[in-house]
């Protein structure tokens, strides 16, 4: 019998799971760290960067949160994300950091939109249309070395020789970004500080802003007038030295299989395990289609680890597309078939899990799947 589409959408809302994973995301322990970070940012304003769909976890879901916190300036890479953060933030200060097109420039205005001016022709742009309309603020993007975005030292000496190029609209805050803040003692981190400082010496009096999640952690001489907390908003540690924060993004599956190996066979894609002993193995429903780096599945040691009822086991073999392998041999407690096991949580967390998988938390977090049965705390 054909099932109608609202009975389909009733049954795979009830759909139980075993076969899926879910992610919880708590949106408490977003709240604790933005007002933990803000209280680590001193007497500087401290704004939630919500790009990439608030890293992942939902920028509907993640906004009203951080404002209900007491967060007033957001960050986005793109006007498409700025437009989606402004549904959810009617009154809050959005800023995009990907530089600005003057065919989007009524856009902009109308929903109150500040633009990242990142080189001389967004500059002399942005001052012709606000000499035709209203002036809306915008930001100026400097380049103190990372070579990504913003006025590089050429630019940066032409725009000061020509001061006629700020009249008409309002500079509502400068800024740059640390390449190197996660390794403290980098002496990038002093470098930039210093050209930072000096430009900000020879520019129009504004606001001002360095530090990013890492760079607050740096100290208050990197703070100025506005922090931009990222990373350390979603749980993950912006670098070695900074203290754990509350764990905001959780990822259980099940067990769907239990094996039992002899020494000499082999486990997954390319036959890259190979039991050194007799083995019990569990296979979890969850793979790099959710955003589980295949990388995290190695062949030899180290392994990745996920975690069963607080105790961690190794995974092993190549991670596949919607399954993994873990090491069930000496765990202490008697596994079932359907058991939960903790990918990302309190005790397997992501930075660990980024870690094994030779990359970092920021792209373990965006890259979370949309299979995932969702649960918002």
């Amino acid at each position: 019998m054909k099932k109608s589409p609202s009975d389909i959408s009733t049954d795979l809302a009830s759909v139980s799971g075993q076969d899926s994973a879910r992610l919880t995301i708590d949106l408490s322990a977003l709240q604790n760290n933005y007002l933990t970070m803000r209280g680590k940012s001193g007497t500087a304003e401290t704004a939630a960067v919500v790009k990439s769909n608030a890293y992942g976890i939902g920028l509907a879901q993640a906004v009203p949160a951080l404002r209900a916190a007491g967060c007033e300036v957001f960050f986005v890479a793109t006007l498409a994300e700025a437009l989606q953060c402004r549904q959810y933030a009617d009154k809050a200060k959005i800023i995009c950091f990907n530089g600005y097109n003057k065919n989007d420039d009524p856009i902009y205005r109308r929903h109150a939109i500040w633009p990242s001016l990142t080189n001389l022709a967004h500059i002399k742009d942005w001052q012709a249309a606000c000499q035709t309309h209203d002036a809306v603020p915008a930001v100026l993007h400097l380049d103190t070395g990372f070579n990504r975005l913003g006025l590089d030292q050429v630019e940066l000496e032409s725009l000061i020789a020509n001061p006629d190029l700020f009249t008409g609209w309002e500079l509502g805050l400068i800024m740059s970004h640390l390449a190197c803040a996660d390794t403290p003692d980098h002496p990038m981190n002093k470098a930039q500080l210093e050209r930072f400082r000096d430009a900000l010496a020879r520019l129009p009096k504004a606001p001002a802003s360095l530090a990013n999640s890492a760079g607050i952690w740096l100290g208050s001489a990197f703070h100025f007038d506005l922090t931009r907390c990222g990373i350390s908003l979603y749980g993950a540690a912006a670098q070695d030295a900074a203290t754990a924060l509350a764990t905001v993004v959780e990822v259980f599956a099940h067990i769907v299989q239990l094996r039992d190996i002899s020494a000499g066979d082999t486990v997954g894609y390319g036959a890259g395990f190979r039991a050194s002993r007799d083995m019990r193995i569990g296979i979890i429903s969850v793979g790099y289609a959710d955003g589980i780096s295949r990388a995290a599945g190695h062949a030899n040691p180290p392994f990745g680890r996920v975690h069963i009822a607080g105790q961690a086991a190794d995974i092993i073999g190549r991670i596949s597309m919607d399954l993994m392998a873990i090491d069930l041999t000496d765990h202490p407690q008697n596994i079932e078939l359907g058991q939960e096991v903790e990918i990302i949580g309190r005790n397997a967390s992501i930075d660990a899990l980024a870690k094994s998988s030779n990359t970092i938390a920021y792209e373990l977090l965006t890259k979370l799947g949309s299979r995932y049965k969702r649960n918002y705390v």
